[in-house]
């Protein structure tokens, strides 16, 4: 009887004022956008004014300049492929592509198009060559679930392609590559 008595007052309180802590999961940037290393994507675009600025130990931010060297017109098409890191190794977990960039962009419910306003680029298409500010760039969790399951470390390689009929299926033209290093980080 005693036990049984300790037992649930064990469990009763224990319950109430011994929880185990809730695991909180943060998304940060772990690199800012870089441009990748073959010579189509370095004569495109250059990265070299963007930096990763810590606010604190939950937040990261991105901010500086991205200099165009060429324009994005119509014609531009948007391969995003996101891989996870996994045993030292990236492995391809998501692939999405966007058929034309302009119209895409040009949808006020885009999720694409919320970012425009960071980069400083205009409403819609053409984007002229020229430099561009980025102003405060977070990471949007809403857009990626954070979590135990998802985190870890992250790389999203954003293929660019002229793709005059913008059907994602014919012929299409490498413009270049950027990339991004993100992470999911218990807190």
């Amino acid at each position: 009887m005693v036990l049984d008595m300790f037992v649930l007052l064990l469990l009763y309180f224990g319950g109430v004022y011994c929880q185990a802590p809730i695991d909180e999961y943060v998304l940060n940037f772990d690199s800012p956008v870089y441009v990748c290393s073959d010579m189509e994507s370095q004569s495109w675009v250059d990265t070299s004014g963007l930096e990763v600025v810590r606010y604190n130990e939950t937040t990261a931010y991105m901010t500086g300049t991205i200099n165009f060297l060429k324009g994005l017109d119509y014609s531009t098409m948007v391969e995003l492929e996101v891989y996870k890191e996994l045993s030292g190794q990236y492995e391809k977990t998501i692939s999405h592509e966007i058929c034309n960039l302009c119209n895409e962009i040009g949808k006020k419910d885009s999720l694409y198009f919320k970012y425009l306003k960071y980069f400083g680029f205009p409403d819609a298409c053409p984007f002229a060559a020229g430099t561009y500010s980025v102003q405060d760039l977070k990471p949007d969790d809403a857009d990626m679930p954070v979590n135990a399951a998802t985190s870890g470390r992250y790389q999203v390689n954003i293929n660019l392609y002229k793709n005059p009929d913008g059907t994602c299926k014919n012929m299409k033209t490498f413009i270049g590559c950027l990339k991004l290093d993100f992470i999911i980080e218990e807190l």
